[in-house]
């Protein structure tokens, strides 16, 4: 019966072991990020001036008719270009640019950012790319810069509110992580392992209420002030984050079967000898 109960115990460890075929582990990638306006989603709509107006490749977004001799106020995305992004470190992507001047109205009320993402494993092999598209939705809202309380509830001169009250942005999704699952040789061969993609940027984060409000969304939105008199750029980055995430194949799977039953014959040998 010794060997008996030893042929069953390694048919047991063969069948939990054989199954577990993974997907290498990326611990760097080439990632695109190629991010643009919405056309659908400017409002107010029409794309003429002194309306917001796009040009670029829906990359320029500009408004109002100028107060100053500084020109329109206007947001202006950076073109995608490939990066190479270690697994766990934050890499800047693309750059946001809002030119905050004086104009008079209209202005940008809202729009919608499409960010279209690709990534490919690079260590330790370059495997199939994966594409991805997330969308922001921005809620913008131009101050009055004579108000001596601003619309985020500071003193207008103070802080952010420095050279007059700080222009809102209020970013509408709930959540900046979102995960994907990746398998290096694309073929369905190995597990894949389960990753996040995190988005960050300078100076995100939770607005104050009074700023939420004003912008016209819910309390404890996130989002960023943009200051009065000139470019404000805030650097998009991205973090790459992953566990492994393995499931036994079917072939391992009837393995792990024949090897319970096995086990189960075993038992029922032993209970009949005794």
């Amino acid at each position: 019966m010794k060997s008996f109960k030893f042929a069953c115990a390694a048919a047991a460890v063969l069948a939990l072991t054989a199954g577990m075929a993974q997907a290498a582990f990326v611990t760097q990638w080439t990632v695109t990020d190629d991010a643009s306006f919405v056309p659908s989603s400017v409002t107010p709509g029409g794309n003429s001036a002194p309306n917001p107006v796009l040009s670029n490749g829906n990359k320029t977004l500009e408004w109002g008719t100028p107060a100053t001799g500084a020109g329109q106020s206007g947001l202006f995305i950076s073109a995608g270009i490939p990066v190479t992004v270690n697994t766990g470190a934050l890499t800047t992507t693309v750059t946001v640019t809002h030119n905050n001047f004086p104009i008079f109205a209209p202005s940008l009320t809202s729009v919608d950012i499409l960010a279209s993402l690709t990534l490919q494993s690079l260590t330790p092999t370059v495997g199939p790319a994966f594409l991805g598209n997330i969308l922001f939705g921005v809620k913008f809202l131009e101050t009055t810069n004579a108000d001596p309380i601003c619309a985020d509830g500071g003193a207008n001169g103070v802080g952010v509110n420095i050279n007059g009250c700080a222009d809102i942005f209020v970013l509408n999704n709930d959540s900046l992580n979102f995960p994907f699952f990746y398998d290096t040789d694309g073929a369905g061969g190995d597990d894949p392992v389960a990753y996040f993609v995190s988005f960050f940027a300078d100076g995100l984060g939770t607005l104050s209420d009074a700023a939420c409000r004003a912008a016209g969304a819910a309390v404890g939105c996130r989002g960023f002030e943009s200051a009065e008199g000139g470019a404000n750029a805030a650097q998009f980055k991205i973090l790459i984050s992953g566990e492994r995430f393995t499931v036994p194949e079917p072939g391992s799977l009837a393995l792990f079967g024949l090897a319970l039953a096995a086990i189960g014959l075993g038992s029922r040998r032993r209970t009949q000898q005794k």
